[in-house]
């Protein structure tokens, strides 16, 4: 499923199709799109000026999320992604096996297996840091924007720890990004099913890591939502819980093949998918202390304690 603006900017309309068949079905897809989707502060798609923390343990679902059903669409910092990008850089292949004698094209091209990942990640992370250099000199475009032009980012990140939060919030805020369009979308996924799942990725972690990344992530939102009025000094922006795992959190439904000639789309007209429901739960709004783990529902806590590794006990009151 796209996103509504993505949408809108692919649609191209025959000259003679009326304008109020065209309006009828963009707003058909409008409706669906805009019922469900995860915004932050309070608006659907802001152009500027906001910082989302899309934060989950490995195999949890993000790309999901952001791709079908986060209402932001901005600059995406993926390390993973980075990680498979660099490894087919043939400057940065020659310094690795010049170096280190490891063909990191070959690494790249075999991420199913556990420990290729593990060695690409610190050869990537640790040696090279390209993913700071290139967060680095995203950063430095961002400083010469206006204050009111400011980049959308988004953090593809497991958050495993509250340094990790406080890195990311000093950095932006130094950026100056506002700390109450600073977000976090917490991707809960079963870890159970994130075991499966993370067997069909193209990308594997080892098991013990996967239950590490989800481990961390419970402990530290578990941490964040009970932090009260100290949040502010990190960030103070929406925090949700959006719960993922297929066919019970969220469903998707197709729309019929050839719906887009209806207003005259050109190519490829298939209906494709769209979001028809989703479970996510605000715990804190912008500008408003996050709700305690005493303040969540008890429904709402014992499903996050049936997703997440028992280590965190998130039904104490």
């Amino acid at each position: 499923m796209k996103s509504f603006e993505t949408f809108l900017k692919e649609i191209k309309p025959e000259p003679l199709v009326p304008d109020d068949i065209r309006e009828e079905y963009i707003m058909s897809w409008y409706d669906d799109l805009m019922e469900k989707l995860i915004t932050v502060g309070g608006k659907a798609y802001p152009k500027y000026g906001n910082v989302v923390i899309l934060a989950g343990g490995a195999g949890s679902g993000k790309g999901f999320v952001k791709d079908k059903l986060l209402g932001i669409e901005g600059k995406v910092f993926d390390v993973d992604a980075l990680k498979t990008l660099a490894g087919k850089a043939p400057i940065i292949r020659r310094r690795v096996k010049k170096e280190l004698g490891v063909d990191l094209e070959a690494l790249a091209d075999n991420l199913k297996v556990p420990e290729n990942v593990s060695k690409l990640h610190g050869i990537i992370g640790d040696t090279l840091q390209l993913d700071k250099r290139h967060l680095m000199a995203f950063y430095r475009s961002v400083l010469t924007a206006a204050p009111d032009r400011k980049p959308n980012i988004i953090f593809d990140n497991t958050l495993k720890d509250l340094q990790k939060l406080q890195n990311l919030t000093r950095q932006v805020s130094q950026l100056g990004y506002a700390r109450e369009n600073i977000h976090i979308v917490w991707v809960v996924n079963d870890i159970e099913v994130a075991k499966v799942q993370n067997k069909t990725r193209s990308r594997t972690v080892p098991v013990e890591i996967l239950i590490s990344t989800h481990r961390g992530a419970s402990s530290t939102m578990n941490d964040i939502v009970n932090m009260g009025k100290g949040l502010k000094k990190y960030m103070d922006g929406d925090i949700v819980f959006a719960f993922n795992k297929f066919n019970v959190d969220t469903e998707l439904a197709k729309n019929p093949d050839g719906a887009g000639k209806k207003i005259g789309m050109r190519g490829d007209t298939k209906g494709g998918e769209y979001l028809v429901d989703a479970d996510y739960v605000y715990v804190k709004r912008k500008g408003k202390p996050p709700l305690s783990t005493k303040e969540l529902g008890a429904d709402l806590k014992r499903k996050v304690q049936s997703y997440v590794p028992k280590s965190v006990d998130w039904m104490d009151d």
